[in-house]
């Protein structure tokens, strides 16, 4: 059968939700264009400053200083391949950037903010274009780097054997060429020197880098408040100004006062940029009693040798929360009717709480009821449409739609409402209920 259909709206309640705690971040990365990846294990060298595990392609820069390179990494399924790689010019003076005028161009981790046109510069400098980067971004800020205007653009005339002021320049017709692959908030990577690893060593070090986001995520959602706080640099600074001590006051509260909550994360990417500079994005639910929010989550992370990281910087963007919700309560739904066409008692009662109500029955009631009618007609066939989804409050969300049954003989059409309970991903059905159309 088809998947649920038909018309959907979703009617949060938010005068309900103002309380919320809000997690901010939204992932802008350009789709990668379409060549077919081959596996890891297939390549000879991979990329040691880009890991993934997302289902979406982009196209991320690489910069590399000692070599004087920029590189085009296009990642797809979660592979990522240097599809293009220019000459360039940087800084005349070696080194990180710290401060205004000192001629360096800084290293870390950007995204493209904007693209500036030829007539709106000065072309004798930038030559045909330029794209601004967003220096100094919150962990320079942190660590008390200042300067600004630093850009990926073009060459003037006669500026071919110079350095810059601390941009990133190449020919113009390089970066003709480059603009085709630039979205706005393509990642930007600049570094010192890049690394390559071996196959091997790839799988190694991405799986070094999952594990310590997994304990990250995993230390937050069960209130492991230490080892929550163990990942945290004493020079830590929060998107809103906080330091480290009172954004943990912070969260301390937040898991007293919330105990059960759900940390939902996917499309985590991974960019390193040295030994000691790591930044996770990723895509973030968070639910508990009375909070509810969605966005994507930046972390900064420093180390004084490489492995020991500790996060020094984090920054949010909301994220639209309906289509999210809307989503998964659709997915919820649909794997209900799956297994109760397949006439899978156990998987069934699994969508079910343990404090499920219907007609009078509790769950062990409702079990044997459902059972006993999935020993009968061989098979049973289910269409689902018109869905309608209202949330009521942060963990209980209403969803009506017409359900069409057939059976045998049996056939009826009416409408079924749903009171689901919980998180996105793990929501249960507490009561069901049906009417003749």
């Amino acid at each position: 059968m088809p998947g649920l259909s038909g018309k959907s709206s979703l009617m949060l309640i938010k005068a309900s939700l103002m309380p919320m705690l809000l997690f901010f971040g939204v992932l802008f990365f350009g789709a990668a264009t379409g060549y077919a990846a081959p596996a890891v294990e297939q390549l000879k060298s991979v990329s040691g400053n880009i890991f993934t595990e997302s289902d979406h392609n982009f196209t991320a820069l690489l910069v590399d200083k000692r070599a004087n390179e920029l590189h085009v990494v296009e990642v797809k399924n979660n592979v990522p391949m240097i599809t293009k790689s220019y000459n360039i010019l940087h800084g005349k003076n070696n080194g990180d950037k710290l401060r205004e005028g000192d001629r360096k161009t800084p290293e870390g981790f950007y995204f493209v903010l904007s693209y500036i046109p030829p007539e709106k510069l000065d072309k004798t400098l930038f030559g045909e274009g330029a794209f601004t980067l967003n220096y100094p971004n919150i962990m320079d800020k942190n660590k008390g780097k200042t300067g600004h205007g630093i850009w990926i653009h073009g060459r003037g005339i006669d500026r071919d054997n110079e350095k810059t002021k601390g941009c990133v320049s190449l020919s113009n017709s390089d970066l003709e060429n480059l603009k085709t692959y630039i979205l706005a908030e393509t990642p930007v990577i600049i570094s010192d020197s890049l690394e390559f690893l071996s196959p091997e060593d790839y799988k190694k070090r991405k799986k070094k880098y999952i594990d310590i986001f997994k304990g990250f995520i995993s230390s937050w959602e069960k209130g492991d408040f230490e080892g929550f706080a163990n990942y945290f640099d004493t020079n830590f600074r929060g998107y809103d100004g906080h330091s480290a001590q009172s954004y943990l006051n912070r969260k301390k509260r937040l898991m007293s006062a919330y105990p059960n909550r759900r940390v939902v994360t996917s499309n985590v990417n991974i960019f390193k940029e040295n030994a000691t500079k790591l930044m996770y994005t990723f895509d973030q639910f968070y639910c508990a009693e009375n909070i509810l929010s969605y966005g994507n989550k930046r972390l900064y992370l420093l180390a004084e040798k490489e492995g020991d990281y500790r996060i020094i910087a984090e920054e949010f963007t909301k994220l639209e929360m309906d289509p999210y919700i809307e989503k998964s309560v659709i997915s919820t739904v649909n794997k209900w009717k799956t297994v109760w066409q397949a006439k899978d008692i156990e998987k069934y009662i699994s969508h079910y709480s343990s404090s499920f109500r219907s007609d009078k029955m509790d769950l062990k009631q409702w079990k044997a009821y459902k059972k006993g009618l999935f020993r009968g007609p061989k098979q049973i066939r289910i269409n689902l449409s018109d869905l309608k989804i209202k949330a009521v409050s942060p963990r209980k969300i209403v969803v009506s739609f017409v359900q069409e049954y057939t059976s045998g003989n049996v056939t009826d059409k009416g409408i079924k409402t749903l009171i689901l309970n919980g998180c996105p991903g793990d929501y249960k059905i507490a009561e069901e209920t049906w009417r003749p159309a």
